[in-house]
């Protein structure tokens, strides 16, 4: 369950179209799985992406090395080419008529999680993707995360979904991630089924305005999700920074993907178009399963 981790993506929200790039490291086990996930619109099935490559349980040195060049047998690849600055991802692969080229520029420091483990970066995606024989080019923005020692137990948590979404605003230059479970008083889906302790729902966040970056004490999370799919459609989050300022905002899903972590877990990847203070931002949400959850909200009548 020690496991170091890379998260990187990019998006053309008026496509519809996100990308979800994973690398996930067991360094005890000498494994690694990663990949790509890249998809347009709302996907009911994984394999419905435009890619899913996403190959498991590699050899851990061949591909990951010091972690500069990270070198999957897939055609995909990322090179850091200044530390914290500048990262590039490249992919390729003729038989899906699908390549890309991005760079991602830093637009802020890296913001630590409060166990030390873990950072988020807004950063600055640009460059040209080819989607199945069809032309996009690249220039918006996304958050990065990276993470070192953190212990992920994969056996089964009853408890309910867990969602990390991100969003990024003018120009990158306002930004926030909320890492939390549904509050019980949005009235969710699974509320008389899922017991849980109101006080672990909000786990961590951040909120970023210009230079300035605050830790978020309390957050408020409401999502709807696809009765049948269980997925994603909407959310509206209230937020409280360490300073005491409140922030409110709504967002809609516009692609999500069933995704893939391991095999105990589903998660649905998506790209949220969010309305915040007059601005309309885009981000990332994951939002994972567990068993219990799925079970006693996720049977077809």
């Amino acid at each position: 369950k020690l496991t170091e981790t890379w998260y990187w993506g990019f998006n053309v929200p008026e496509q519809a179209i996100n990308c979800f790039i994973y690398c996930w490291c067991h360094p005890n086990l000498d494994v690694v799985t990663a990949g790509l996930i890249v998809y347009k619109g709302i996907k009911r099935h994984h394999l419905a992406a435009e890619v899913f490559d996403m190959p498991a349980y590699l050899k851990l040195g061949p591909v990951v090395g010091d972690g500069s060049v990270i070198d999957i047998p897939n055609g995909m690849k990322v090179e850091v080419i200044e530390p914290l600055k500048h990262i590039r991802l490249t992919y390729a692969d003729t038989v899906r008529d699908t390549a890309f080229e991005i760079d991602l520029t830093a637009v802020g420091k890296p913001i630590t999680r409060g166990h030390n483990l873990h950072f988020e970066q807004v950063m600055h995606a640009t460059g040209k993707l080819r989607l199945r024989g069809q032309e996009h080019a690249v220039d918006g923005y996304t958050v990065r995360d990276r993470s070192w020692g953190e212990h992920r137990p994969e056996l089964h948590n009853p408890g309910p979904p867990y969602n990390w979404v991100t969003g990024t605003f003018d120009h990158g230059r306002v930004a926030f991630n909320v890492g939390s479970c549904d509050d019980p008083a949005g009235n969710p889906e699974w509320l008389g089924k899922i017991t849980c302790d109101p006080a672990t729902l909000f786990k961590d966040g951040w909120v970023a305005r210009g230079d300035e970056q605050h830790r978020i004490v309390r957050a408020s999370k409401k999502c709807w999700r696809n009765p049948e799919m269980l997925m994603p459609e909407r959310f509206e989050i209230e937020m409280e920074d360490e300073d005491g300022q409140v922030e409110r905002m709504t967002g809609k899903v516009i692609a999500s993907v069933p995704g893939f972590h391991w095999p105990n877990i589903a998660t649905h990847l998506a790209l949220v178009e969010w309305q915040w203070n007059g601005l309309t931002g885009y981000g990332e949400s994951q939002d994972v399963h567990w068993n219990d959850y799925v079970y006693h909200c996720g049977q077809i009548d």
